[in-house]
């Protein structure tokens, strides 16, 4: 296949991004996003049509297409579209797209006759939390930045609303509302082998979930931490009820309070040696009864 013209674009945004956000709040989630945003400009407006960057994990860029087809073509090219987006992102760079099959969504045309509406504004509390997602942006460096942000984060906050309003609960992995339970981005990060060594990897030392954040990113730690703590809550039920069978026997006691110290920690996000008697209310009940039980 015969080269195409060279993707590629200013680097302004980028460093005006870096230089802006650096030191706000909304920046950590920019900084692992920085490869989704750009992406757009990186492919070019054909390529971005029929592509939609879902997530980002570590140096991996996660992109869904419509067909298989369309998949293997651009894997093929894939090192052309790194190129592009490491250009633009230059401070932290991607080090593989992987492109798989997923609905993409075209935007409802408007009818010709209706005229263009604005959208109503944000009840107080509403612009309240969007205001919060930006409040770290330096607007006397870039205004037009800063608005352009507070934009985006209205625009969230408006689909939050209405995801809300639509009965859809938290996703009990990454809290955002879904339809699905839980979403579908997350299932799909449930899914990936590191994600699964992870959890067992949590099982042992909780202390380590922050370091996961480095390596996996927060989607994939707070995954590696979900199906931690479901695998974790089968082993209390179990050792619980061994427990009872055993009449406390001090063996299975002690597992199960090791066990229930490592779900505890999870839950919290903290270390063992922060737990305080207290966090047994977070314990599956049969597991609190147990250990809140003295022993024969």
């Amino acid at each position: 296949m015969t080269r195409g013209r060279r993707l590629s674009g200013p680097r302004q945004m980028g460093e005006l991004m870096g230089a802006t956000l650096g030191t706000a709040r909304i920046a950590r989630g920019i900084e692992r996003a920085r490869a989704i945003l750009m992406w757009p400009q990186a492919v070019g407006p054909e390529i971005a049509r029929i592509t939609r960057p879902r997530t980002q994990q570590a140096g991996t860029l996660f992109v869904e297409v419509r067909d298989s087809a369309t998949a293997h073509h651009l894997s093929m090219q894939r090192h052309h579209f790194m190129k592009a987006l490491n250009a633009l992102i230059p401070e932290k760079p991607i080090s593989e797209i992987r492109f798989s099959v997923g609905p993409l969504r075209a935007a409802d045309p408007a009818p010709a006759s209706s005229p263009a509406r604005l959208p109503a504004p944000l009840p107080a509390p509403d612009r309240a939390r969007a205001q919060q997602l930006v409040e770290g942006v330096q607007s006397e460096r870039s205004p037009e930045l800063r608005g352009a942000a507070l934009r985006a984060a209205e625009a969230i906050t408006r689909a939050r609303r209405w995801r809300e309003e639509q009965g859809w609960r938290p996703c009990p992995v990454c809290g955002e509302a879904s339809r699905e339970q839980p979403c579908r981005a997350c299932l799909l990060t449930l899914e990936d082998p590191n994600v699964g060594r992870a959890a067992r990897l949590l099982q042992r030392w909780p202390e380590r979930l922050p370091e996961l954040r480095g390596t996996l990113g927060d989607s994939g730690a707070a995954a590696a931490r979900h199906l931690a703590l479901a695998q974790l809550t089968g082993q209390l039920e179990l050792l619980a009820l061994e427990c009872v069978r055993s009449g406390q026997e001090d063996g299975y006691r002690e597992f199960l309070a090791q066990q229930a110290d490592v779900f505890m920690a999870l839950t919290r996000r903290c270390t063992r040696a922060e737990l305080r008697r207290a966090d047994r209310a977070l314990l599956p009940e049969r597991a609190r009864n147990v250990l809140n039980a003295e022993p024969l």
